[in-house]
């Protein structure tokens, strides 16, 4: 008897399971479609056009310190290598633009420099952190090529997506690399991090998503920073 009753119970969920997999309603009669219009034309493509866009401009003044103040317990390869220069009297600057395709399945990183010598720059970061605050990396363009390579013309455009944050996430070694290395979705839960597009979006949105240029002498803090905000109209 119990045999029959589960073989019952078998065939009556393979049933469901059928039904719901042809479309229709497991809990009933399938509803009408709503007549009611979208009050946006619907067109999947668009997708893939940019729809946000972000801009920022990088100075030594947005840096929270000065190399001297690195921290004693920083790792060698987070400390400045050559004489640092203080902020005011750094004259290198930056202009940097990142668009989001709608869809927020990738986003195209634009950056230009200025009094910046190309063979000085050591590290190249997108990092989350609220201004005047440093925080994790979310992008590290050394994953994508040589760094000096592509701002030797002092202009540098690359694309990015998702793999390019799980590039970060997944490089993870140490304690110091699990604090430094990927940015938390909800900073109650640090070990749980962005690893999309969409997320990286939300963290620029937030005010919290900036750029980052470090040099041999200004590694630590970097030489030149800047912080992203919405671009009017952009997009």
């Amino acid at each position: 008897m119990k045999k029959i009753v589960i073989l019952a119970l078998v065939a009556l969920a393979l049933s469901g399971s059928i039904v719901a997999q042809e479309g229709h309603s497991s809990m009933g009669e399938a509803r009408p479609e709503a007549q009611r219009p979208s009050p946006i034309a619907l067109n999947p493509a668009l997708g893939a056009e940019v729809g946000f866009v972000y801009e920022a401009f990088l100075s030594p003044h947005q840096e929270g310190g000065e190399e001297e103040d690195t921290p004693a317990f920083i790792p060698p390869q987070f400390r400045s290598t050559e004489p640092s220069v203080p902020r005011d009297q750094r004259t290198s600057r930056g202009h940097a633009v990142i668009e989001f395709t709608n869809d927020l399945s990738r986003a195209y990183v634009h950056l230009a420099v200025e009094n910046v010598n190309p063979a000085d720059v050591v590290m190249l970061h997108l990092h989350c952190g609220r201004p005047g605050q440093l925080g994790p990396i979310i992008i590290d363009f050394a994953h994508a090529g040589n760094i000096q390579d592509y701002l030797a013309d002092g202009v540098m455009s690359i694309e990015i997506t998702n793999a390019d944050i799980e590039a970060v996430t997944t490089q993870s070694q140490g304690l110091i690399d699990a604090f430094t290395l990927g940015c938390p979705i909800v900073p109650s839960i640090p070990a749980d991090k962005v690893k999309t597009i969409a997320g990286m979006e939300l963290i620029a949105r937030q005010g919290e998503l900036y750029f980052n240029l470090h040099t041999a002498a200004q590694t630590y803090f970097g030489d030149i920073r800047g912080q992203f905000h919405r671009v009017e109209g952009g997009g």
